[in-house]
């Protein structure tokens, strides 16, 4: 079992080490001390919380979508994302791989 755990601390270490990862890490820093990012995303959270209370309220939806676009016309957000998304790819992937590996597994003990 420990044999398990080290090799998934590898996994997860690959994973943090990985350039988009560090770069998430120092682009949200950035974008944390930007107040204008931070308002916007604040109002975006605020706003979704809204538009589902109010059962999807069309001006709300449009403000909020408004917003979002406003968002991610922002240089340094739309970089943020893209490697977001690569590192949220990794993580489906050693995910998606586990789930296949315990399948077998618990296939071939069901096929005895």
């Amino acid at each position: 079992m420990e044999k398990v755990k080290k090799n998934l601390e590898e996994v997860v270490a690959a994973i943090k080490n990985s350039k988009e990862y560090q770069n998430c890490v120092r682009i949200k820093k950035q974008m944390n001390d930007n107040p204008l990012i931070c308002e916007k995303i604040n109002k975006i959270k605020k706003l979704q919380k809204e538009v589902v209370k109010s059962g999807y309220d069309k001006d709300i939806k449009k403000e909020l979508d408004l917003l979002v676009e406003e968002l991610e016309s922002i240089p340094i957000y739309v970089v943020y994302t893209q490697n977001l998304e690569i590192v949220n790819q990794k993580i489906d992937y050693v995910r998606d791989s586990l789930n296949d590996y315990f399948k077998e597994l618990f296939e071939k003990d069901t096929n005895i």
